[in-house]
């Protein structure tokens, strides 16, 4: 049964059917047949889906959309631009600064990556960058998105382990500042390299000041959401609905970059993006059911224990395996079935669960970037008008920058833990 499982899965996988219908398809092809009832298929389903905690996607996803929409994303990269815009390669720090300030605000990569991207790589381009260099960036950045907070793959690690999502919160910031800087000096030593220079004239204080001005209500996002949950006011879920409203609020009435007739296309966007998302978590929910079913989480531990007991050799091993499935499965895929396959072996190594979230997390950040599923590198590439084979070939550098980062994070928890 196992065996039809599995062959089953990669069949499908082989003919190019969508990671999500590939898992569940095949999940309720091994119930079938096994003879368990079918009613277990509906359960399971609904049962994935049917947490308060995961309210927030949508939410988020929304929120994402309203701010891109109402103005704040142009004006973060404004306020980026005036105080480091001028250095070498600035426009490159500016983006990847900027794919930091928005993920602060969307806690989605594809988001971020579709926000900056539309606003970067042209700017990028008229002032000399190489147009596959200034896609690979915006490329490269944008996966910050699901690292710091707020962050979808937070939210869904947190009810798949039941760990404090303010705690994931609060680990992910300097993870995700970690990743920024990596991918910093990367870009200046390319910059240097190929002769990229900043903005020609250096802002003073007055246009840094007035930048800032303009950006206070964008900057007031992420000092709202995240604060809100840290400081106990509101739960994460109950943020995103804040974030929402607020949102609205500045997008019409502050900024009025949007109208009122932008509203209804935006929720449509939203809530077909929402329900892509929601789609893959009831799937992948039943492909874990049946993983657990037949002990497949307690034969990956056996199999771990057996090559090595070394903590350090079985996070290089998991890390790896992470790596190779971010290549071929989308974020909340890897999440809902790589997590109850994994966390047996990370209880066995008496490993933090947060710590364990963050690594999780950083890697799913990295398959948004590799070929051939990377929905970050297809997004930029989408944006700047490039092929999927020209932007694979220059982010071979940024992807070196960010293994090294989750190295760090692996193998130095302290980096990342000091909040706590």
């Amino acid at each position: 049964m196992v065996t039809l499982f599995f062959v089953s899965a990669v069949l499908l996988l082989i003919l190019g059917v969508p990671i999500a219908v590939t898992v569940g398809a095949a999940s309720i092809l091994y119930i079938m047949v096994s003879g368990m009832p079918p009613m277990i298929i509906i359960q399971k389903l609904f049962a994935g889906i049917n947490v308060t905690a995961l309210m927030a996607i949508p939410f988020f996803v929304l929120a994402g959309d309203l701010m891109n929409s109402g103005g704040l994303a142009k004006r973060l990269v404004r306020l980026a631009n005036a105080f480091v815009g001028d250095k070498t390669g600035g426009l490159a720090i500016v983006t990847i600064i900027g794919c930091m300030f928005f993920a602060a605000i969307s806690g989605s990569g594809v988001a971020t990556a579709a926000a900056m991207g539309g606003i970067m790589i042209p700017a990028m381009i008229d002032k000399g960058y190489d147009r596959t260099f200034a896609s690979s960036v915006v490329a490269s950045a944008s996966p910050i998105g699901v690292i710091i907070p707020p962050s979808i793959s937070f939210i869904i690690y947190g009810v798949l382990t039941g760990t404090s999502i303010a705690d994931l919160y609060w680990a992910g910031i300097p993870a995700g500042v970690i990743m920024g800087l990596v991918l910093i000096a990367v870009s200046v030593y390319i910059s240097k390299k190929e002769g990229y220079r900043g903005t020609d004239v250096k802002a003073d204080s007055r246009e840094k000041i007035e930048a800032l001005k303009d950006a206070i209500w964008a900057l007031g996002t992420p000092v709202i959401l995240i604060g809100g949950v840290f400081g106990g006011i509101f739960t994460p879920t109950e943020s995103a609905v804040v974030a929402v409203f607020y949102a609205l609020f500045v997008g019409l009435f502050i900024y009025r970059d949007m109208g009122l007739s932008d509203i209804a296309k935006i929720f449509l966007k939203s809530g077909k993006t929402a329900t892509k998302i929601m789609f893959i978590i009831a799937n992948a929910s039943l492909f874990a059911y049946v993983l657990t079913y037949e002990q497949i989480p307690k034969m990956v531990v056996n199999g771990f224990l057996a090559v090595s007991d070394s903590p350090v050799v079985i996070l290089l091993m998991i890390n790896i395996l992470l790596l190779f499935a971010g290549t071929f499965m989308e974020t909340g895929a890897i999440l809902i079935i790589m997590v109850p396959l994994l966390l047996p072996v990370i209880n066995q190594i008496g490993m933090d669960l947060v710590h364990f979230g963050i690594i999780i997390t950083v890697n799913t950040a990295i398959g948004m970037l590799t070929p051939p599923f990377g929905v970050c590198l297809f997004t930029s590439a989408s944006v700047a008008d490039i092929s999927i084979e020209k932007i694979s070939r220059k982010v071979f550098f940024f992807l070196a920058a960010m293994i090294i980062a989750l190295m760090i994070i692996t193998y130095v928890p302290q980096s990342i833990l000091f909040m706590l």
